[in-house]
């Protein structure tokens, strides 16, 4: 495949075709990058989120890695961003891994992935050491250009980006390894981590380019990511191969590591991101680097996920996030939550069944009359009761009995005395 930021593959699909479109593609990578970039010379701050993709933090930031996501955009393959590894890993062809810790990965994370290269046909995981910082080399670059009532703004913002710089990777003052590399702190201090001014003899395969023999690389400062110095097996007991790319000096920059149960599968390890980060592209030797890389992952089509991780490390699962719901029964789990739950259980089915259960055979109840007034009587004094008042439920009784005497049958009517007959005696 050729170089994707050549004219011919820059530019998407549709726009590959007529004449301009090599200057098309040409002119819409500055203006992106520019836009990107470049808007708040000067002594304004600027956005150094290191190895995000999305949102403002990843677009703007010159740590971010949202351009050369687009150049895997436009060398055709498709693009997702995770900040975990999970089973669903396998559905993606390469892993590009920008991690914000200055430590090794961890032994659960390494495992996954040279498993998740076990498992499948061709995949490739890109590993970008953290000892690089791209907001020194932008405060270099404003400084020329700026103002002199701001030049000594610049000079501070520069200085205080380097101690920050230099404060973050002295966390990590003792050399330690991996499987994929070592990071060596007994190196002498070369350039400070910065890019040097006059371009190193850069050496390997990735060095024949003319464009990338002018590039201009960030050294290791004081502490050197490179491979390690004896050979390692795989879990399979196979030998990890090693063969290295880009070299500057006898410090090693890109390198690859394969082994031949990953079914052509590889990690290339880079040794910073200064060339691979927002601002290092806008040079077009870094450029060229990077498309050297896309084009080590194989043919167009492939799904890319871009990896983010903090200091802590990368989260593993086993099971994909938000598959398994809350049930409340977990607590069942937990000790001695368990044990005093199980207690509660058994007691609450101790209650059910000596107050619901039924002993017998099960009969229906006889329904009661509906001619006893008696019950009528009853449900109006409930009703009365409810009321709370004494004098209206006098009233009420009252007034019933003052109806209930008016609608007497004149045979219950108390008789009046009959005057004596005439002539009685």
């Amino acid at each position: 495949m050729a170089d994707v930021f050549s004219d011919s593959v820059f530019q998407p699909p549709a726009a590959r075709s007529g004449p301009g479109a090599g200057a098309w593609g040409r002119r819409a990578w500055l203006a992106a990058v520019a836009a990107v970039l470049w808007t708040g010379c000067g002594a304004q701050d600027i956005e150094r989120t290191y190895g995000k993709r999305r949102g403002a933090e990843g677009e703007a930031s010159v740590n971010g890695t949202a351009v050369l996501a687009r150049m895997f955009e436009l060398a055709g393959h498709e693009v997702r961003t995770r900040s975990y590894l999970s089973p669903r890993a396998d559905e993606f062809d390469v892993i590009v891994w920008f991690p914000e810790d200055f430590q090794p990965p961890g032994e659960e994370p390494q495992e996954f992935l040279e498993e998740w290269l076990y498992r499948g046909q061709g995949k490739t995981l890109i590993y970008v050491g953290r000892d690089y910082d791209a907001a020194s080399d932008y405060w270099e670059r404003v400084l020329p250009g700026a103002p002199p009532e701001q030049s000594v703004e610049v000079l501070r913002r520069l200085a205080q980006a380097r101690a920050e710089h230099a404060r973050a990777r002295a966390a990590t003052s003792e050399s330690k390894e991996c499987r994929w590399f070592q990071i060596r702190r007994d190196r002498p201090t070369r350039d400070g981590g910065r890019r040097q001014e006059v371009p190193a003899a850069l050496q390997g395969p990735w060095a024949d380019d003319a464009a990338v023999r002018s590039a201009k690389l960030a050294g290791g400062g004081d502490a050197s990511l490179e491979p390690l110095d004896d050979p390692v097996h795989d879990d399979s007991g196979e030998c990890l191969n090693v063969e290295t790319w880009l070299s500057v000096g006898s410090v090693p920059l890109v390198w690859r590591i394969a082994s031949p149960s990953w079914n052509e599968g590889q990690i290339v390890v880079v040794h910073n991101g200064s060339f691979l980060l927002n601002l290092p592209l806008v040079e077009h030797g870094h450029r060229r680097l990077a498309g050297k890389l896309i084009d080590a992952c194989g043919a167009a089509s492939k799904k890319v996920m871009f990896l983010e991780s903090g200091a802590p490390g990368v989260t593993v699962f086993e099971e994909e996030p938000g598959t398994r719901y809350p049930t409340g029964f977990e607590a069942f789990t937990v000790w001695p939550l368990n044990a005093i739950l199980l207690h509660f259980v058994v007691l609450g089915l101790m209650i059910l069944a000596c107050r619901w259960t039924v002993f017998g055979r099960p009969r229906d109840l006889p329904r009661p009359p509906v001619s006893d007034f008696g019950r009528h009587i009853d449900a109006l004094g409930e009703l009365l009761a409810r009321t709370q008042d004494h004098a209206y439920a006098e009233s009420r009784l009252t007034e019933y009995r003052r109806q209930t005497a008016t609608d007497r049958p004149l045979s219950e009517s108390p008789r009046a005395e009959r005057p004596p007959a005439s002539g009685a005696e």
